[in-house]
């Protein structure tokens, strides 16, 4: 399991990120995604990569089932309208991500679309 932190301008533009992180790269996702403090969600990334940008306006923490690897190589594909954060196991914030989840609150508006069955997987992979 791994945690994204999405930041960006605007919860729609967050809302958007996480369908396609849904959609387009195929991601797992687990529970309910949680908005976060967009001031700790700099933090974080700063701890992680360095300096930033650019501190965010929104952000949200959303857990997905796959490994950092796979969601990193999926996600660099897609291009989504908000920057996305993984954080692994391997990274020190990531335990005590875990620990605040149950206490942030839901992202009201974002519902995960229906799974497709296996047959329109293939049919859909095979026209791209």
């Amino acid at each position: 399991m791994v945690l994204l932190i999405i930041r960006g301008d605007s919860y729609e533009k967050i809302k958007n990120a996480i369908a396609d992180v849904h959609r387009h790269a195929k991601l797992t996702i687990l529970g309910k995604p949680r908005i976060m403090v967009p001031e700790a969600a700099d933090e974080i990334l700063e701890h992680i990569v360095g300096d930033i940008k650019k501190p965010c306006k929104k952000a949200c923490l959303v857990r997905i089932e796959e490994n950092a690897p796979r969601a990193i190589d999926r996600i660099r594909k897609i291009h989504p309208p908000a920057h996305i954060v993984i954080v692994s196991e391997r990274h020190e914030p990531y335990f005590y991500l875990l620990e605040d989840l149950p206490k942030m609150p839901l992202l009201k508006g974002y519902y995960k679309s229906k799974n497709l069955d296996n047959s329109e997987e293939d049919a859909e992979d095979i026209k791209s």
